[in-house]
């Protein structure tokens, strides 16, 4: 028996076909895709990969920082919640403290009034009258003149009181001299001009007349009695003489008053002394007289 002779081919035809087609296929592709891959990258792309890469890492390990730094604030943000309500229970319990004080204070009965001891502004009787004879046994003091307008008609008068009070003084005396007048605002004229003593010495007591003869021809003016006195309290001395003719500007009472109560510290001898017709003007003469009482001085009254 003839046998059959068969033919082997590892390939046919049709699959070499569909190869041929497929590498075609691929070389056109690459040719296509060619252009583009040129422009892929830089030959640094890996290294600028591996910068990326770090960058994020560190990125990484700031926002965990941040998430740290919250954490951090919002505990440091308990405990301050929890101090502010120690605190507000600490707050409930004083004022049910001071509440159940305030109930216990209104079950006592009230304390039975008192009647406030206020001084009386004026002495509203008895007014002494005497020459010109203060008794002080200061060495120390400041006489203080009303230079106002009305004291025009007192001028001489004024000035043989107060070289009354020179006269005797020798150098175991200290002594001012401060003459006041109101002229828009309180004017002031001293001997000396600061506000410092001098010893009674025949030197300075000459001075001094020819001073207060000068004032004679200076007068002019309301009286700011109040501003005079708290300059002359500013003095060095142990006592203040006031000359006047008149009652003050403002309000009487309250000069004595605020008058008193600086003086009750600094401790000066106050002295007053009504010129003229000092008789004719009560409001005058209650004034002087009460300033003298309340600061431990005279009251003297001297006429034409």
């Amino acid at each position: 028996m003839k046998a059959i002779r068969r033919e082997l081919s590892v390939f046919s035809t049709s699959a070499i076909d569909l190869f041929a087609s497929a590498l075609g296929a691929f070389i056109l592709l690459m040719m296509l895709l060619f252009p583009y891959y040129r422009h892929a990258g830089p030959l640094s792309a890996p290294s600028d990969t591996s910068d990326l890469i770090e960058n994020r890492r560190e990125a990484v390990r700031s926002v965990a920082d941040s998430m740290a730094d919250t954490v951090t604030v919002e505990n440091e943000i308990s405990e301050l919640e929890a101090a502010s309500n120690r605190l507000r229970r600490e707050m409930i319990t004083l004022e049910e403290a001071l509440f159940n004080l305030e109930t216990k204070l209104a079950e006592e009965p009230p304390p039975e009034p008192v009647e406030p001891d206020v001084p009386q502004p004026y002495v509203e009787s008895g007014v002494e009258f005497s020459l010109l004879g203060i008794d002080t046994s200061e060495k120390r003091f400041v006489i203080v003149v009303d230079m106002s307008g009305s004291m025009e008609a007192y001028a001489n008068l004024m000035v043989r009181s107060v070289l009354e009070i020179l006269q005797p003084l020798d150098d175991s005396n200290e002594f001012a001299i401060l003459g006041y007048s109101g002229l828009g605002s309180t004017r002031i004229m001293s001997f000396p001009r600061s506000s410092s003593l001098l010893p009674g010495s025949a030197s300075n007591l000459r001075q001094a007349v020819d001073f207060t003869q000068g004032l004679a021809s200076n007068f002019g003016g309301s009286t700011p009695t109040h501003g005079a006195l708290l300059r002359a309290l500013q003095y060095p001395a142990d006592a203040v003489i006031l000359m006047s003719d008149g009652a003050p500007d403002g309000n009487p009472a309250q000069i004595i008053e605020d008058v008193t109560r600086l003086n009750r510290r600094l401790g000066k001898e106050i002295h007053t002394v009504a010129l003229g017709d000092y008789t004719s003007d009560r409001d005058l003469v209650l004034f002087l007289q009460e300033l003298a009482r309340r600061n431990g001085g005279d009251f003297v009254g001297v006429s034409r």
